[in-house]
């Protein structure tokens, strides 16, 4: 269940950063997200403390109280949390990453590609968790892809399934 979760939090990041590629990002429209976000996480996590406290007090924290007052701040969900700090970047990750030109944007996402990607396949290899880093790793994959390489063929792209799911199949759980 926990590899699902994952391979959810990625895809539905990765088409956030598909549709970011296509117009620049300012500072104050990713700040502006951040703040809806806040809104939307605050009102929903007062319905779940409200539901704690009539349907299951035991737990129920003071602190659980406390951070749901703040539920983004307070990183009550991590994806929330990863996803609004990752959106203080675009505007200065894309034009870098533009400014890198084809050549070495695409030496870039395959090195990353490398030590985060195929070492996190290797035990006891330092891996890059889900989080702020990993959308980093993800938002530097899809710019090199949308920007500089032609689209996948469908033979392709089972292929590349066929072979992920192997790989998340086939590869031991780490503690």
């Amino acid at each position: 269940m926990q590899s699902g979760g994952t391979i959810g939090v990625d895809v539905f990041f990765s088409i956030s950063a598909w549709f970011f590629l296509d117009k620049e990002q300012t500072i104050k429209s990713n700040l502006k997200r951040v703040w809806i976000m806040e809104r939307e996480l605050l009102f929903w996590s007062l319905i779940l403390v409200t539901f704690y406290l009539v349907f299951d007090r035991a737990d129920l924290s003071m602190k659980l109280m406390v951070k749901s007052v703040m539920p983004l701040s307070m990183g009550v969900w991590w994806y929330a949390t990863a996803y609004a700090i990752f959106l203080a970047l675009p505007p200065f990750l894309a034009k870098r990453l533009k400014a890198l030109g084809r050549e070495y944007h695409l030496a870039l996402a395959a090195t990353v590609l490398v030590i985060w990607g195929l070492t996190s396949f290797i035990p006891g290899m330092i891996g890059i968790k889900d989080g702020f880093f990993g959308f980093i790793y993800l938002f530097i994959l899809i710019s090199a892809y949308k920007w500089y390489m032609k689209p996948f063929t469908t033979k392709q792209v089972w292929l590349t399934t066929g072979i992920g799911l192997g790989f998340s199949c086939c590869t031991p759980a780490l503690p």
